[in-house]
């Protein structure tokens, strides 16, 4: 499934919040796990699966944004112009 979004300018917005959310939902959960170890009950496990799927989508959301600037493929034919040198 792809986000159609046609302008530039929407796309690296989307693909900087998508990293932001991303980094910020795996700190939470690095801290939520270390914190909770121990005394970690169901809801604590249903907030740090939450956390872990939000951490999911904001990387799917960037990936999503840098295939529609084309950067994905651009570095793809780089490396692969670089193995065959």
């Amino acid at each position: 499934m792809r986000l159609p979004v046609r302008s530039r300018s929407g796309n690296v917005v989307l693909a900087v919040v998508g990293s932001l959310y991303a980094v910020s939902a795996l700190s939470m959960l690095v801290w939520f796990v270390l914190d909770a170890w121990s005394a970690a009950n169901l809801s604590d496990r249903v907030l740090q699966f939450a956390l872990a799927v939000a951490a999911a989508c904001g990387i799917w959301i960037a990936l999503n944004a840098l295939g529609n600037l084309g950067l994905r493929q651009q570095q793809r034919q780089w490396h692969a112009h670089k193995v065959s040198s």
